[in-house]
């Protein structure tokens, strides 16, 4: 297990004074964002999928942002300041529900620490609300969506209207009432 799995409870929560949010970064700075944020002690969420490539007959693997062009953090007033000076991020996007915000990451997280084969969705479907109920990502809440003919979970970061989409059994999943 990672340090970052073993902080998952105690990174994806509220921090006094600090209010999360989602920074929106240059394209391919998500990663330096995320070290400014280490380097300014700053609480900071960056999920990663793998990625494989196929090139003169091997495999490549590389961990790549999930969301492209975001990273999540929780910053205190005029914290923004220092990390716009690194010239990587863009624009901070504040939430009305960080609670909201924060249990959407926690079903990132743990689609992420499954290492599960994700697709991304580019944008944000409405549909049936569900709660998987077994397996690795038990307890996950997301939006049933058909995708290239598969049944799929979709868990959603609704503050950046982004998606990530993962395969589950339909057996494994159970309606919740809204």
């Amino acid at each position: 297990m990672s340090d970052a799995e073993d902080s998952e409870d105690t990174l994806l929560t509220r921090h006094d004074g600090r209010s999360w949010c989602a920074l929106h970064t240059r394209a391919r700075h998500e990663k330096k964002v995320a070290a400014a944020c280490v380097r300014l002690k700053i609480p900071s969420y960056l999920p990663l999928r793998i990625s494989r490539t196929f090139s003169g007959g091997k495999i490549n693997t590389f961990n790549v942002p999930m969301f492209g062009g975001y990273v999540f953090a929780a910053l205190r007033p005029g914290e923004i300041s220092e990390l716009k000076r690194t010239g990587s991020v863009a624009q901070r996007i504040d939430t009305d529900d960080e609670g909201g915000l924060l249990r959407d990451l926690a079903g990132v997280r743990r689609v992420e620490v499954a290492r599960l084969e994700l697709d991304l969705s580019p944008t944000f479907r409405r549909g049936q609300k569900v709660m998987v109920t077994e397996g690795p990502l038990s307890g996950v809440v997301g939006v049933v969506v058909r995708y290239k003919n598969k049944r799929r979970l979709q868990v959603a970061i609704e503050a950046i209207h982004q998606a990530i989409l993962v395969e589950v059994p339909a057996e494994a999943l159970a309606p919740v009432s809204t």
